[in-house]
């Protein structure tokens, strides 16, 4: 690696750190003073808040938007090397544009990977300690009576397995009347009630008080009762009852078997949605790197040259994520697949960058 790529490398990832960084902490200052007063009353503190809710509040703004981050860095750096006539200096030593692309790559690989990572198995953990404390002392009293309220469940939860569950709180994760059912094929051959079942999350097993079991053979059906029964089932309240962001608070495997569960149930595009951005956010950090390389690299040095590419950079950047979740929106009311609705502002915006890119090594 030449002296060339390690100095485009270390200043192109350092300037993404500080970018990440100063927008991060002026997201939260915006976002506290805007959340203040619903802490204030759901007796909660700025400094819990602090300590556990705006650390990976961040996670979650960082992963969002760091294709923006990605695209102001190489385009704050790469104008700036453009303006005092570095890029001019390189390209004139001999060192083609395509060449030149090579570190750009090196740093938007690394960042992807890590990004990847990040959402795969990272993220998730994030975003449920995110969701928890939002739960607790965020929601508005109208959502927060709507969450914690008692529901029905009537699911599927495998195969050959269903369960039904009367009035079950998310809050204390009790629920009356359960049924548990077991076929093989359409032969019924186990059935499991008990007057209440309480989920321990502690130890992530449900507890079944006031059971009755029955084992179906095909001359005779064997029945126990006892006061209470320890039973795993392969799914959590959680996913009994999905709220509409339980897709980002699973792993990359946990949302596969989830989607693989429920895909016969209605809405499912938005879970489906959170599983293709995984990996498609990722790949934009390519995309929005050799866009970015594209537009700041101009020889015409002009007056304000760095100022006009960061708006354009900005303007460029911001449209991709609204028009990312406006595809999103169309998804979740079924008018697109959802590979499609989050794959297309990627499709897009690569066409752009590759005229983009085409058009300037030409030059």
């Amino acid at each position: 690696m030449k002296i060339i790529d390690r100095y485009i490398i270390r200043n192109f990832i350092g300037t993404f750190i500080f970018i990440t960084i100063s927008l991060q902490l002026l997201s939260v200052l915006i976002d506290i003073s805007q959340r203040m007063h619903r802490l204030e009353n759901n007796q909660g503190s700025i400094k819990e808040a602090l300590i556990f809710y705006y650390p990976f509040w961040s996670i979650w703004l960082i992963n969002t938007f760091y294709p923006i981050s990605v695209f102001l860095s190489v385009i704050f750096f790469t104008s700036k090397l453009t303006h005092n006539s570095e890029i001019i200096a390189i390209l004139s030593s001999g060192i083609s544009f395509r060449r030149l692309t090579f570190p750009y790559l090196m740093s938007a690989i690394v960042i992807g990977i890590l990004a990847l990572i990040t959402n795969y198995y990272f993220l998730p953990v994030a975003n449920k300690k995110k969701n928890e404390f939002h739960y607790q002392y965020l929601l508005s009293p109208k959502y927060k009576n709507k969450y914690e309220k008692n529901q029905t469940i009537s699911t599927q939860i495998s195969k050959n397995e269903y369960i039904f569950i009367r009035n079950f709180s998310k809050k204390e994760n009790i629920g009356k009347e359960c049924v548990y059912q077991k076929y093989n094929g359409k032969k019924l051959i186990y059935i499991l009630k008990c007057r209440t079942i309480f989920w321990s999350k502690k130890y992530r097993i449900y507890i079944l008080f006031d059971y009755i079991e029955t084992i179906i053979k095909k001359n005779h059906d064997f029945l126990t009762v006892g006061d209470y029964k320890i039973k795993k089932f392969p799914i959590t309240p959680e996913q009994f009852l999905p709220e509409e962001y339980i897709a980002e608070t699973m792993n990359i495997h946990e949302l596969k078997k989830f989607i693989d569960i429920e895909k016969d149930k209605k809405n499912m595009n938005i879970h489906l949605n959170e599983y293709y951005q995984r990996t498609s956010l990722p790949f934009s950090t390519l995309i929005f790197t050799l866009l970015g390389l594209s537009i700041s690299t101009s020889t015409k040095r002009e007056k304000g040259e760095i100022a006009y590419n960061i708006i354009i950079g900005i303007v460029l950047a911001f449209f991709y994520v609204f028009f990312i979740e406006i595809t999103k929106t169309y998804s979740n009311k079924d008018y697109i697949p959802s590979y499609l609705a989050v794959w297309l502002p990627n499709i897009i915006y690569g066409i752009i960058t590759l005229f983009f890119y085409w058009n300037r090594s030409m030059n």
